[in-house]
């Protein structure tokens, strides 16, 4: 006498030729990874990749209210902070993930290359005549009237001049 495997999902047919379920669609709800949610226990389906920990929002706001009060997020705000000061791809360095190398003229002829131009105009402040913010402007609205995205065009801010960027 031959037994026949019964299907692990509807427990009813027998294992068809997937050698799994009796069918595709037992076969996708077999294969279906199940997380288990850690406030109300209810079983949900849920990609292991996810980084999804309950079933619902309701239950998420529950979760995380208890995590607080557990102290497990006292503090983190600060440190992040602090790491962003110092990071190189988010602190006040040549590489910020949004610094652009740029090619500028001061007055008296001289061509600069810089990347991060906010930094190059904070470590080279004396040879402005005005602050850094007012260069910082001056020289980003050469960059928007070389690009026409200005209705007055501007070319120079103070005689400094913008020669070329690169968005890296």
């Amino acid at each position: 006498m031959t037994r026949t495997k019964i299907c692990p999902v509807c427990q009813k047919q027998p294992i068809g030729r997937n050698k799994y379920a009796c069918s595709m669609a037992c076969y996708a709800k077999y294969k279906t990874y199940k997380k288990i949610c850690p406030v109300c226990g209810k079983e949900f389906a849920d990609p292991a990749c996810n980084l999804t920990v309950t079933c619902s929002p309701e239950c998420s706001r529950i979760h995380r209210q208890k995590l607080h009060a557990s102290g497990v997020y006292a503090g983190t705000l600060e440190k992040a902070w602090e790491v962003a000061k110092t990071h190189p791809l988010t602190g006040h360095f040549e590489t910020h993930v949004n610094a652009k190398t740029w090619v500028i003229q001061a007055p008296d002829g001289t061509i600069y290359k810089c990347r991060n131009l906010m930094l190059w105009l904070e470590e080279h402040e004396e040879m402005l005549d005005g602050t850094v913010r007012q260069a910082w402007d001056g020289i980003t609205k050469i960059k928007y009237s070389m690009q026409g995205k200005r209705k007055y065009k501007s070319y120079q801010w103070k005689g400094w001049r913008l020669l070329a960027w690169k968005e890296d």
